[in-house]
C-alpha cells in the first residue's frame, strides 16, 4: 500500500496519474458501489441549468485530461 508520505514525494503529474488510476478502479467496480452525497444532485442541476443558459463552458473530458497531463509534464 502506498503511504501519504510516498504520495507527497510524487510529482504533480504522478499524483494526477494516481488519481486517474484510482478513479478507473473505483468505477470498474460499478456505479452502484459509488453513492453520491445528498448535495450532488442539486449541484448537477445547477450546472445543467448554467450550461443551458450558456453561463458555463464545457470541455471534452479526454481533451481536458490530455491538456492537464501536458501542463504538468
Amino acid at each position: 500500500m502506498i503511504t501519504a508520505e510516498q504520495i507527497k514525494q510524487l510529482s504533480t503529474a504522478e499524483k494526477l496519474q494516481v488519481i486517474e488510476t484510482l478513479w478507473q478502479e473505483l468505477t470498474a467496480e460499478g456505479a452502484d458501489q459509488l453513492a453520491s452525497p445528498a448535495w450532488h444532485q442539486q449541484a448537477l442541476q445547477q450546472t445543467d441549468h448554467a450550461v443551458k443558459e450558456c453561463d458555463e463552458v464545457t470541455h471534452d473530458w479526454e481533451l481536458a485530461k490530455q491538456s492537464l497531463r501536458n501542463k504538468f509534464r
